[in-house]
């Protein structure tokens, strides 16, 4: 729900009379971390420890990566019991969290702190012992509740395999914590998940076990400065140095987290520029011009520009440093507060790559917007629809830059691409009686309604006497025709029968082609189950498919006439995930868990697109495969079983190459995809539609060649 104050961000601004003029707003920020050591020439003081223990968690949830860790507003998780001996180590089935809590006594704010631990004994995973360090707000007293009390992104993450101590500053995570009380709590834990234990490993654990000395040096005084020349957070304050507002310009705001515990940041200076936001140097139908542009280098921090919502109160930082880690932030602005204060939405890492503590060939990922479909660009770039914020995203995968932004009024669904006049064809979420499209040349988003009359025998024209009735269909999927028309699957749901002899189905589905103003080019068909539909324009073939059954049909361009194939619209599979066609329409690779045969063979069969069971061979996986597609040449088929990715050899089968995944725990593979100049493999996990995250792996394309076809 949405949550409003009686001074916004855009009322501030607007109460600033000349750009570049202070406004005291309070904000809201993020948290952040430098890994540093106080000054020697200050006099530290010492905190008094007053409690540690270790919390353990003996039932640890699967996680799948940062998608629900950087989200607010979650249940609670406790610990199951409270241990002690310093330990911050991770099993297969327990997690071990090493917690502390200090009382600093009359103190306000510190200019410098530090948190010192040190080191009893290091249990490494393939040499590398990774943790993290979180803190919260406390009473002196640790309890299981502290198990995941407190702010949502750890204040730092460091590999301890060859260190005596953990040294670690924590200067904004004091000072955020003393704005709600004299006690702050610290808890250190392994990065690695318990289903990234390896199962050889002895002891069964990986981690650190700490000495019971642990302290929490500070000198008192003012909260040093924050650089605003990019978006920063030190764990108390935020510096946003760019935030564009629509009607208003650019803002420049600072925030303080103020309430850790609460997620809630206090909106503390704003500073109105009426300049232009700069457009980005390659956006729309540019980034498919691989000629013009150089791939990006893998940065930490990407520039972005950060957005503020007055109709919604949502303010959207995409990338913002903390401890040279790229963050994404959501805040939302809370009713009536004064001074204005901002809740969290989500807060999380951006760029999130494959676990060091396991072998993996994937060279990066990138947490992005919720999106449920994607197109593949240059030189990292993807298209992605944002499902929570009702707009279509251009993101790098390699360095986590933000390019354009497309607003429009609903939830971007599934993307087709007509390349050859710029152009995006969406269906939406919830389903609609509209195709929308986004021009990639003028950024605008238009819609036409999928309306038809259909009339007695069948036809789309006839006198008015004859009788008839007009179907509005929603579109449930699409694919791109001859010339930029569209196939589409969809969806009648009124589901009432005419009768009189005028097409009805009482799937509720139908097959339609349109052009890309909606307007039908032929009578639309009944239809019984497909969910999937696929169009090759190089022999001419309609396929449609279901979870385990697949159909093809002969399309005739000269008069959009359809005719089924005969010996198809049979099962090929079961719980079928992927199709695709070979770039010279021969082949077909429709991805099933257990093979194309009911043989759970772990196999992709190469389909002839007219007789199935008539295929050339099969290319093998070591489990169920779950994607797979062509290269753009048509030798080689990439696919994955969601724990190694596979390079085949198109025409021998032959296995080239395979590689190590490694994904997190809970991790699966929705789609594998080449990018738009073949250098780049992108792979697009599993998340429900109403997560607040989505994830993306990268790796370059394995040097390999296929057998010329």
């Amino acid at each position: 729900m949405r949550k409003t104050a009686s001074t916004s961000i855009r009322d501030a601004a607007r109460k600033t009379p000349n750009p570049g003029r202070s406004v005291p707003l309070k904000w809201m920020a993020l948290m952040g971390i430098c890994l540093g050591f106080l000054t020697p020439a200050l006099r530290a003081e010492v905190a008094v420890l007053v409690s540690q223990a270790v919390l353990v968690d003996s039932e640890p949830a699967t996680e799948s990566s940062e998608l629900s860790s950087g989200s607010a507003g979650g249940t609670p998780k406790n610990a199951n019991y409270i241990s002690s001996g310093g330990w911050a180590v991770t099993g297969e089935s327990f997690v071990n969290v090493a917690t502390y809590s200090f009382d600093m006594g009359q103190t306000q704010e510190v200019s410098g702190a530090t948190l010192i631990i040190p080191i009893r004994e290091v249990y490494p995973q393939n040499d590398v012992v990774p943790i993290e360090v979180s803190f919260f707000a406390d009473d002196g007293v640790i309890s299981v509740v502290d198990y995941s009390v407190g702010f949502v992104s750890p204040i730092a993450e460091t590999d301890l395999a060859s260190a005596t101590e953990l040294r670690v500053d924590v200067t904004g995570a004091v000072n955020s914590a003393l704005n709600a009380g004299r006690f702050i709590g610290f808890r250190v834990k392994s990065r690695i998940q318990p289903g990234s234990i390896d199962p050889l490993l002895f002891p069964k654990y990986t981690g650190v076990r700490f000495q019971d000395s642990a302290s929490l040096e500070f000198v008192a005084g003012a909260a040093p400065a924050v650089p605003s020349d990019i978006a920063r957070f030190d764990g108390f304050t935020m510096e946003v140095p760019v935030i564009d507002v629509p009607g208003v310009g650019q803002v420049a705001a600072q925030l303080k987290l103020v309430d850790p515990n609460q997620l809630r940041f206090e909106l503390t200076k704003a500073v109105i520029s009426t300049d232009a936001v700069a457009p980005p140097p390659f956006s729309g139908a540019g980034l498919f011009n691989c000629s013009a542009f150089s791939p990006p280098s893998q940065v930490q921090v990407a520039e972005a520009i950060a957005t503020y919502s007055t109709n919604s109160g949502v303010l959207d930082v995409p990338s913002i440093d903390q401890g040279g880690q790229q963050l994404g932030v959501r805040l939302e602005l809370v009713e009536g507060s004064n001074p204005v204060l901002f809740d969290t939405l989500s807060f999380g890492l951006v760029q999130s790559g494959p676990s060091e503590a396991v072998e993996s060939a994937l060279e990066g990922g990138l947490i992005t917007e919720p999106a449920q479909d994607f197109i593949p660009l240059c030189h990292g770039w993807v298209l992605i629809g944002d499902f929570i914020r009702n707009r279509v995203v251009e993101r790098n995968l390699i360095s986590g830059q933000t390019g354009a932004m497309y607003p429009f009024n609903t939830a971007p669904d599934q993307f087709t691409l007509d390349k050859e006049n710029d152009r995006v064809f969406m269906t939406v979420y919830p389903e609609s009686e509209r195709l929308y499209a986004l021009d990639l040349t003028t950024g605008e988003i238009t819609y036409n309604e999928v309306v038809q009359t259909l009339y007695q025998g069948g036809g789309s024209i006839g006198p008015p006497e004859l009788p008839n009735y007009t179907y509005r269909w929603a579109l449930r999927d699409i694919a791109l025709g001859e010339g930029g028309n569209v196939f589409a699957i969809m969806y009648d749901g009124e589901q009432y029968d005419p009768e009189n002899d005028i097409p009805y189905t009482d799937s509720g589905l139908w097959l339609g082609y349109m052009d890309p103003d909606a307007n039908f080019l032929t009578p639309s068909i009944p239809l019984e189950e497909p969910i999937r539909i696929e169009y090759d324009p190089v022999l001419d073939h309609v396929f449609l498919a279901t979870e385990s059954n697949l159909a093809t049909l002969n399309f005739d361009p000269s008069d959009n006439s359809l005719s089924a194939v005969p010996g198809t619209d049979v099962p090929v599979g079961a719980g079928c995930t992927d199709f695709a066609i070979s770039p010279d329409g021969t082949r077909l690779a429709y991805t099933c868990p257990e093979g194309n045969y009911g043989d759970a063979d772990f196999s992709i069969a190469d389909m002839d697109p007219e007789e199935y069971f008539n295929n050339d061979g099969a290319w093998f996986f070591g489990t169920s495969p779950v994607s797979a597609t062509f290269s753009a040449d048509g030798t080689l088929l990439v696919g994955t079983d969601n724990e190694r990715l596979y390079v085949f050899d198109v025409k021998t089968h032959l296995i080239l190459e395979d590689y190590p995944l490694g994904l997190l725990e809970g991790e699966t593979v929705r789609k594998l995809r080449v990018s738009e100049d073949g250098q780049l493999l992108y792979f697009f996990l599993n998340n429900d539609k109403r997560a607040a995250n989505s994830k993306f792996y990268w790796m370059s394309m394995p040097a390999v060649t296929g057998t010329p076809l």
